[in-house]
């Protein structure tokens, strides 16, 4: 349990993660039934509904998770540094709350705007921590 231990920011982060993503889950459902959608439709594809960006941030968020989740997990089963894992993790989930922020608010373009830049950081610090955990196999 002491070497998991080690990992436990990095554990926190993506659970926090996870919450967040169950959270929008939850309001993206009651934003559908308040507006009449039927159960599996997606709002229409309009930047200026915040239900659809709420829509679109969890399903981003879904898309991820697994990808987070395995290079966690790989990084700390290969016995990568706690302290990269820990703020990789941290910096990942820092990352995904500012997306999910900016996203609601509709902050910049909806292309190629502040969102994709906050989204590729994020994504980025799986890509090092799978690297890493590629490095520590061979």
């Amino acid at each position: 349990m002491d070497q998991i231990a080690a990992y436990s920011t990095g554990m926190i982060s993506l659970l926090i993660f996870v919450l967040i993503v169950l959270l929008q889950s939850a309001l993206v459902g009651a934003g559908k039934a308040k507006a009449g959608l039927v159960p599996g439709s997606d709002p229409a594809a309009d930047y200026d509904n915040g239900l659809y960006r709420l829509n679109r941030s969890h399903l981003n968020g879904v898309e991820i998770m697994p990808a987070a989740g395995i290079a966690l997990f790989a990084a700390i089963l290969t016995g990568v540094s706690s302290w990269w894992v820990n703020l990789l993790m941290a910096l990942f989930l820092l990352a995904r709350i500012v997306y999910v922020a900016v996203y609601a608010r509709n902050v910049g373009k909806p292309v190629q705007g502040v969102r994709t830049f906050v989204y590729v950081a994020g994504w980025a610090m799986l890509v090092v921590l799978c690297v890493m955990a590629i490095f520590r196999l061979m």
